[in-house]
């Protein structure tokens, strides 16, 4: 069976760190220089886009200060 993503935890982790999805987006870019929209983030939060880019995946972990697994539900 494949691991495949399930639901994305971002939004908590986001609001557990104190932050809204404009101020992530401005961290992302002021401190990274990733830029992506707070439209963006919002669609990862609902599942409308999965984060495929490693290093925006990389980047919030960076930035909410956790690890790639906290993001997602893993699925068998």
């Amino acid at each position: 069976m494949a691991l495949r993503l399930g639901k994305c935890l971002l939004r908590s982790r986001r609001r557990a760190a104190g932050l809204t999805q404009v101020e992530l987006s401005e961290r992302l870019y002021d401190e990274l220089g990733l830029d992506v929209s707070p439209t963006t983030i919002s669609h990862y939060e609902t599942g409308r886009r999965t984060m495929s880019s490693p290093v925006v995946m990389r980047g919030i972990c960076i930035i909410l200060r956790c690890n790639e697994a906290d993001l997602y539900e893993f699925l068998r």
